[in-house]
């Protein structure tokens, strides 16, 4: 059996929301097609005795594109702005856990040395580097000294990209302070030349799978769900795409699928070679309850130097982030972890870290390629990729540079299809 149809998109995760959404707007005709039951990849919640859980994104920063999206969909009424708690934020060291919510704090604090604090305050004063990429440890150690990435950097880059910033790309992961170096001569003239709106951190009513609910609603005519793509192989003009035995034949493709998954359908062999290149860090969560105590941590969440080798990498407080999301009476979080741990190991570094709680578990999800890793080269390897792919095919997703939940439906809708 043979279909025609101009355009095939594939993955229903939120950067194929995102090519849907241009699609439609602009008339193409297409289908988006997706192996799971459920649009959304790896946008879903879970409901756990009157818990809402995010196992995959559990906040965005709100951004033009992605409300406007949310206003197509007919959900922007619903959206959930952070909390005041929410601008809280703690590193746990060596000397328990210590509030970084302002610079102050860095300043005041007993667990950076006074020298860690000098090479922070002239890092104003120092000689700027070359342009070359570079790791994000070494660029940020040439500016801001060893202490401060190890204790602060760290904490924060490996809770974004769970990875190691040792191999990180500081062109990728921060492009715009690296080039902002070479502008300005300094992080700290950086900041000041970039000065932005404050940064709104949302997220909405019933999880991020209220998201995905409402996209099947909308597509229901377009969307292939439950329903794996086989084969792809590129024709003088156009593609023919095998999904569950069914033979298409499109115009053009729109790939957001994991570079990975790619390459186990894609009939090159060099292009195949090429997306094998990039790897994915692995992402554990375990979802606890707690009891509220007025005297316990409250905020955004707590944060691990990987130096202190724990299994534990940081502690989300997602209902005092988002009220509404946990059951009365209680709170809950989410404890993310780099390989999967029994619960006894995590509830002894939970009671170290936040004291004698009674927590429940209450869920918990393992996402085996989580995050893609943008070493040393990938800028290199983008554009090869580019270079590489078919005439005819367009790529988005996580996998092009940046991970946050608005810039990866901006990655689907901006292209020109």
């Amino acid at each position: 059996m043979t279909k025609k149809i101009p355009l095939l998109i594939l993955g229903a995760g939120i950067a194929g929301m995102g090519a849907a959404w241009k699609a439609k707007t602009t008339g193409i005709e297409f289908k988006i097609i997706d192996v799971s039951d459920h649009a959304g990849g790896m946008m879903q919640t879970e409901y756990v005795q009157g818990h809402t859980l995010d196992q995959g994104p559990n906040s965005c920063i709100q951004s033009p594109t992605y409300l406007n999206f949310l206003k197509y969909l007919g959900i922007a009424n619903q959206v959930v702005k952070s909390s005041a708690q929410g601008k809280k934020r703690y590193i746990f060291q060596k000397n328990g856990v210590k509030s970084v919510s302002a610079f102050k704090d860095i300043l005041l604090g007993n667990w950076i040395s006074t020298g860690g604090k000098l090479k922070l305050l002239i890092e104003p004063f120092r000689k700027k580097g070359t342009a070359n990429d570079e790791t994000v440890y070494d660029f940020l150690k040439r500016r801001i000294g060893k202490e401060a990435v190890k204790l602060l950097v760290d904490p924060v880059l490996g809770g974004i990209y769970a990875g190691d910033i040792k191999k990180l790309s500081a062109l990728t992961v921060l492009h715009s302070m690296k080039i902002g170096e070479q502008r300005y001569g300094s992080l700290f003239r950086t900041l000041l030349n970039n000065r932005s709106a404050s940064r709104i951190i949302t997220n909405i009513q019933g999880g991020f799978s209220t998201i995905n609910y409402a996209f099947e609603a909308k597509f229901k005519d377009e969307c292939l769900l439950g329903h794996r793509v086989e084969c792809i192989t590129p024709l003088t003009s156009g593609f023919e795409v095998v999904v569950n035995g069914t033979r298409f034949l499109c115009e053009r493709i729109v790939s957001t699928l994991p570079t990975h998954v790619l390459a186990e359908i894609i009939s090159s062999s060099s292009l195949k070679s090429h997306l094998n290149k990039l790897s994915y860090a692995p992402l554990c969560a375990s979802f606890y309850s707690l009891d509220k105590d007025h005297n316990a941590i409250s905020g955004f969440g707590i944060l691990v130097p990987s130096t202190l080798k724990k299994t534990i990498k940081g502690i989300l407080f997602a209902s005092d982030i988002f009220p509404g999301r946990a059951k009365d009476g209680e709170r809950n979080m989410t404890v993310f972890h780099s390989t999967p741990q029994n619960e006894d190991s995590i509830n002894s570094e939970l009671e170290e870290i936040l004291g004698t709680q009674q927590t429940y578990l209450l869920a918990q999800k393992t996402w085996l390629n989580a995050i893609p890793q943008f070493e040393i080269g990938f800028q290199d390897w983008k554009q090869h990729l580019y270079k590489t792919i078919p005439e005819g095919m367009f790529l988005a997703g996580n996998y092009l540079g940046k991970v946050g939940v608005s810039d990866v439906l901006a990655s689907g809708y901006n292209l020109r299809l």
